[in-house]
């Protein structure tokens, strides 16, 4: 059964990234829709996104490019943990300070992602949840790893283009093909969701 997932006026929000850029190309439609309740946290600093630079280096573009994606996004609030990149297994305590007991809403990597750091942080966030009894509604977001079924869905048809700016700020990893990987995965969504001729667009998520 498809359902889709709406944000409410008294909801508050957290998206947890793993990485800069992951929360633009799984939970891109908190950021656009819903901004102003919506606190992001970036746990690692990208640093090994780039093999022709050195880490001190790409951790400094990686973050540069993500200030400049949430200046134009203007979040409630946005945390950079700083935690080194592929790194996040060997530090399993990295998310015990987020208080999960505030947000209604929380968007959080697929355990069974390919990405290790993936992996980590969405164990992470299960643990803290728990040990916490935060009582949000947690969904799992797609990135690359297609969900064998999702469940649920937020429709950003229309919204698109302005995912496409989101990738865009990180311009460093756009050669990898993340932004038409991503895009044409939210257009399959869209097609199921809604079984139509015309193109249209959606995310996809798994409750956790």
């Amino acid at each position: 059964m498809k359902q889709l997932i709406k944000f409410e006026e008294q909801d508050r929000i957290a998206v947890i990234a793993p990485h800069p850029d992951d929360e633009c190309l799984g939970a891109s439609a908190a950021l656009l829709m819903a901004a102003d309740r919506t606190d992001i946290f970036v746990i690692s600093d990208g640093s090994h996104g780039d093999p022709l630079k050195t880490i001190q280096e790409e951790a400094i573009i990686r973050r540069r490019q993500f200030e400049a994606e949430m200046e134009y996004v203007k979040p409630r609030s946005w945390h950079w943990l700083g935690y080194e990149d592929t790194q996040l297994m060997q530090n399993p305590n990295a998310l015990n300070d987020i208080d999960f007991t505030v947000y209604t809403k929380i968007f959080m990597p697929w355990i069974e992602s390919f990405h290790p750091d993936h992996r980590a942080v969405a164990m992470m966030c299960r643990r803290v949840i728990s040990e916490q009894k935060a009582s949000a509604e947690c969904f799992s977001y797609e990135i690359t790893a297609p969900f064998y079924k999702p469940t649920h869905y937020i429709d950003i048809t229309g919204i698109e283009v302005e995912k496409r700016k989101l990738i865009r700020f990180h311009e460093d990893q756009l050669r990898s093909g993340q932004e038409e990987i991503t895009m044409s995965l939210n257009a399959f969504r869209g097609a199921q969701l809604y079984r139509r001729n015309e193109l249209g667009y959606a995310e996809a998520y798994l409750p956790d």
